[in-house]
């Protein structure tokens, strides 16, 4: 298995996630400690749940890069109008995928699985072991998908996409 170059779109958008969730986690904290329920259990179950809520947008980025990367140079044919038009209404109309198409989703779908696999262990851990704070640790789990949202909200006028 070969090591991937991390492309320059996967650390810009990681470091985006990262600054996001890291943010979001310190409001929490600082709303732990408002409502009284700060500790170091809490303390290391929010920072074990950013942990996983960034390598898990980290891991899937290296998924699509690597998916991206193997499907350069593969030439799709052009669709014909009454092709897209069939999509359209039917997706099962689409023409079947390439055996290389197939081997790259199926990349991608085993990247979902084991990574969702994780994220459902880290939930285990947290509610079964009496020293995490699960709230704390699974609420972080949520934080990039705030972050891709806001940015999608209030795009950063000052980068320019590559």
């Amino acid at each position: 298995m070969s090591l991937l170059k991390v492309e320059q779109a996967v650390r810009q958008e990681t470091l985006r996630i990262a600054i996001g969730v890291a943010v979001l986690t310190v409001l929490m904290i600082g709303v732990f400690l408002i409502i009284g329920r700060f500790s170091l259990p809490m303390l290391l179950s929010a920072l074990l749940g950013a942990a996983f809520a960034i390598g898990n947008f980290f891991w899937m980025a290296m998924s699509v890069q690597g998916a991206v990367n193997r499907m350069d140079g593969v030439q799709l044919p052009p669709k014909t109008e009454e092709e897209e038009a069939a999509e359209a209404e039917d997706p099962k109309a689409a023409k079947e995928l390439t055996p290389e198409g197939k081997q790259i989703r199926g990349s991608i779908q085993r990247s979902y699985l084991v990574r969702m696999a994780l994220l459902a262990g880290l939930a285990v851990l947290v509610i079964s072991v009496p020293f995490f704070d699960p709230i704390a640790a699974l609420v972080p789990l949520l934080f990039p998908r705030i972050v891709i949202s806001l940015g999608s909200i209030f795009p950063n006028k000052g980068v320019n996409p590559q």
